[in-house]
């Protein structure tokens, strides 16, 4: 990183790189070091056994799990379409895939109510699994969109003078090459989904289907709140996506970095 720099810049840029991690970490030592007040280790202890914590885990899971999926199928599919096949009209479908991204996500949720209403879809995990994936493909999409008109254009080529069919370079060319993004891709629409608190509190009612999110709102109340068991259930909370990063990091740097020097 800072091997073409000179002594002196590359120095100056080390110093302001150990700013912005102490500036990033400082916020997360301290949330750490509040969830050990009063009764330390007892805190996480008292969270998992007395509230619903591995019940509302596994809900999280399954929620993030198949939206990552459906935005990942959704997004690579249009991408491929608008960047690679270009057909009729799919400029205009791209137009109306971002437009999305310019609405907050908080402003559909009287909307989407009546719709997931309609669907009798309430107090189901597709209540949320729906709007989160409507949500979270304009982003997936658009980026997916930028890596693939990356690519070389002799790639398709050659697949095709080989024999490859549209379907055949989709499968085993364009994938496997488009891993980097799809990481990134993951790793934002899992971090969404899993932080997502608004539309489960909203949606579902039904308490054996709530979500992860719900465990911190066990240990407040009009009288009381108590902060360290707070504190405790948003680091269990941190933990699955700290350990999606660490599994995915390599293919995420890559992806996040692509198209930098074309």
């Amino acid at each position: 990183m800072f091997q073409h720099q000179r002594p002196f810049g590359r120095a100056i840029s080390q110093i302001l790189v150990v700013i912005a991690l102490a500036l990033l970490a400082a916020p997360l030592a301290m949330i750490v070091r509040s969830s050990l007040d009063g009764q330390g280790l007892e805190n996480y202890v008292v969270v998992v056994t007395t509230t619903p914590f591995l019940k509302f885990l596994l809900n999280s899971v399954v929620i993030s799990v198949v939206t990552v999926g459906l935005v990942l199928i959704c997004s690579i599919s249009s991408a491929y379409a608008v960047a690679t096949l270009r057909p009729t009209g799919s400029r205009i479908a791209m137009v109306a895939i971002l437009a999305g991204m310019s609405l907050p996500g908080i402003a559909l949720v009287v909307p989407l109510f009546y719709v997931i209403q309609a669907l009798n879809l309430l107090n189901t995990y597709w209540a949320v699994i729906v709007p989160l994936t409507a949500i979270s493909i304009p982003f997936g999409a658009l980026v997916a969109t930028n890596y693939i008109r990356a690519l070389p254009v002799e790639l398709y080529e050659a697949a095709r003078i080989d024999g490859a069919s549209n379907w055949a370079f989709f499968v085993r060319i364009l994938i496997p090459v488009a891993r980097p993004i799809l990481a990134v891709i993951t790793i934002f629409t899992f971090l969404a989904a899993w932080n997502e608190y608004t539309l489960p509190l909203v949606f579902i009612q039904d308490t054996d289907l709530q979500v992860l999110t719900q465990v911190p709102t066990y240990f407040q109340s009009q009288r009381l709140v108590d902060t360290p068991k707070i504190f405790a259930a948003s680091v269990l909370i941190s933990l699955p996506i700290v350990l999606a990063y660490v599994l995915m990091q390599r293919l995420f740097r890559q992806g996040m970095s692509a198209g930098a020097v074309k």
